[in-house]
């Protein structure tokens, strides 16, 4: 049993992103070796630092026993915890981009961030250190961090004007990838 009031159970997740269970050992049934909808391994812990992915959220609630008295006639409620029960607080669980306790990558960012910068390198228009600038502010564009927006405003500059499969491709993989507020100012979502 965890003894502290709120906890994450384990999380299991494909080396592709795709969560595969929030909750193994509630739900061990669900659990896989490898990812039912793409063939990836499935893990269950950071490969950096081995830290457990965090899946469903829970809180111990106390379990009260004992005699349940009158409040109104002035008699003292005379209860005590016989023990506790795990309670599911949340059933959304987001697929985390980064290690909450080594900041590494997993698994599945490390991909996006490879392909995009594969995808970049393809961008022929482009001078090569406009290509570097791209890549360096991809982590900037996928998670919101303080430099997000001038990052989608560096990218939105770079990529106006741009025609061709490459381009086409790379604009999809932002709209697929780019953390949401920032496809406003990619011009790439309305208003």
């Amino acid at each position: 049993m965890n003894t502290s009031n709120h906890f994450f159970k384990t999380a299991q997740v494909c080396q592709n992103g795709h969560l595969r269970n929030s909750d193994t050992s509630t739900h061990a049934a669900k659990n896989e070796i490898f990812c039912s909808i793409c063939g990836a391994k499935v893990i269950s812990a950071c490969p950096h630092c081995g830290s457990q992915l965090r899946g469903a959220y829970y809180m111990n609630k106390p379990i009260y026993s004992g005699t349940m008295c009158n409040v109104l006639e002035g008699r003292k409620l005379s209860s005590h915890i016989s023990g506790y029960k795990d309670v599911k607080i949340s059933n959304t669980v987001d697929v985390p981009a980064y290690c909450y306790n080594c900041s590494k990558p997993y698994p599945w960012t490390e991909a996006t961030l490879q392909t995009a910068e594969r995808i970049i390198d393809m961008l022929d228009e482009l001078t090569p250190d406009q290509k570097k600038q791209l890549v360096d502010f991809i982590p900037d564009i996928i998670v919101e961090t303080p430099q997000s927006r001038y990052a989608a405003l560096v990218y939105a500059k770079f990529l106006d004007g741009l025609q061709g499969l490459a381009v086409d491709c790379f604009k999809d993989w932002l709209k697929k990838n780019v953390f949401p507020t920032l496809l406003v100012l990619l011009n790439m979502q309305k208003q």
